[in-house]
């Protein structure tokens, strides 16, 4: 479904992503892992076009068929070039951001929030069902609707982040981060219902500090360092990985 083809992007003269190729395929959670700095932000902006990508190329399958990067100078035909787009275009499309942060709006109240999500649609009906699937994966936030969202505990937040970013009724989900400054317990019920989320058949792509819990949920991963991609694979064969565990495991 999706395709990074040899990207590059820069922080004015800052090298951030130095040629990455990955691709997420129509029902899988792949998940990206690595310490600070390595660019798994940088790698989610660039695909949503918050950050311009200065060479290499982006793609969004139509038809969802799995296939990998194209061979140099080839093009993939009628499927879309992400990286030609502005961010709201690229939203449009059906790729939906939970960022770094959670980053909800703080004075509006939760069903404010939830309605941002589906800002661009015009679908009634499906945002009354989208809405309530949202309650149905968070009952915590239909508890709290007029409830300014600053107000919300940081779970609550990282609920109503998803949340938002699902009312876009997205064709693929990208996560960043969403156990940061969570306690435990939490973040066994925040990666709980990324996998019930996922078992209903949305593609996921997970950036994520704490490796050993998005490995145990994805389907495959990769591990990002100083802007490249230095080893990726099935999940379990980079759980057991001893770079991996010594590098993001504390084994």
């Amino acid at each position: 479904m999706l395709i990074l083809d040899s990207v590059h992007t820069y922080y004015g003269h800052i090298h951030a992503l130095k040629g990455i190729s990955l691709t997420v395929n129509q029902g899988e959670i792949v998940t990206l892992i690595g310490s600070n700095g390595a660019g798994k932000t940088t790698t989610l902006n660039t695909i949503s076009g918050v950050l311009p990508a200065r060479a290499g190329a982006i793609y969004l399958q139509e038809n969802a068929r799995s296939q990998g990067p194209a061979p140099p100078g080839r093009d993939y035909g009628s499927d879309i070039r992400l990286d030609r787009l502005h961010a709201h275009q690229v939203a449009r499309l059906g790729v939906s951001q939970s960022p770094e942060g959670r980053k909800i709006f703080a004075r509006l109240s939760v069903q404010e929030n939830l309605a941002m999500g589906a800002f661009a649609r015009a679908d009634a009906d499906g945002i009354r069902q989208d809405l309530e699937r949202v309650f149905q994966l968070f009952p915590r936030l239909q508890e709290r609707l007029s409830q300014p969202g600053g107000t919300l505990s940081g779970g609550e937040q990282q609920m109503l982040a998803i949340g938002r970013a699902l009312m876009s009724r997205p064709r693929i989900l990208l996560l960043d981060e969403p156990s940061m400054g969570l306690a435990p317990i939490l973040v066994q019920q925040i990666f709980q219902i990324i996998r019930e989320i996922n078992d209903q058949g949305m593609t996921i792509l997970l950036v994520e500090q704490n490796a050993q819990a998005a490995l145990h949920i994805a389907n495959r991963g990769y591990v990002l360092e100083t802007g490249n991609i230095v080893l990726s694979g099935n999940a379990q064969e980079l759980l057991a990985n001893p770079q991996v565990a010594e590098a993001y495991l504390g084994i």
